[in-house]
């Protein structure tokens, strides 16, 4: 073996060292995509799951019932009301976000659209966005203004009631 043979096989190991480099660090780019993709779900989750468990706090649960039964609420309880369902749609915006930048699978973001369609058709959910759409950001507020505008308003839902008729079919079931 001489200078040259030697000089080609130390050329062809280095190639074939930088081809395995490439193809290792193409690897970890694409796990560190999917942690990136899974750390974004466990977040939306977790948020989702946060605002769900505050509508088992007492006075939310007792606000949120008198509103959907058209009671008259005072100041303070307008506000309460207003601070609660906007960080459900500020919650919402996050998710629309990552979605469009390609962070939040499609499968997530369609349930999070459903639910977005179900909420503006709530009377009261429609009355916050009105007063908090200013201080979201504009595409998603066209995109929300769009669902609002193909969803019609329709009659409250009590939470309660609907449970009460689910529980009482599940228990004639038997």
């Amino acid at each position: 073996m001489n200078l040259g043979d030697l000089s080609l096989l130390t050329n062809f190991a280095s190639n074939l060292a930088v081809l395995v480099s490439l193809l290792f660090l193409g690897l970890q780019v694409r796990q560190g995509n999917r942690n990136q993709r899974s750390l974004m779900q466990q977040g939306r989750s977790g948020r989702n799951v946060d605002l769900l468990a505050r509508l088992s706090e007492p006075s939310l649960a007792n606000l949120m019932s008198r509103a959907a039964g058209n009671e008259e609420l005072t100041d303070a309880e307008y506000y309460q009301l207003y601070g609660y369902m906007t960080s459900v749609f500020w919650s919402y915006e996050d998710c629309f976000l990552q979605f469009r930048a390609g962070m939040l699978d499609a499968q997530s973001w369609s349930s999070d659209n459903a639910t977005l369609k179900r909420l503006l058709a709530n009377p009261v959910y429609r009355a916050v966005w009105k007063a908090a759409r200013g201080a979201l950001g504009e595409e998603y507020r066209n995109f929300v203004d769009g669902l609002a505008s193909e969803s019609r308003p329709s009659a409250q839902i009590s939470m309660a009631n609907v449970l009460r008729q689910y529980i009482a079919e599940e228990r004639q079931a038997r």
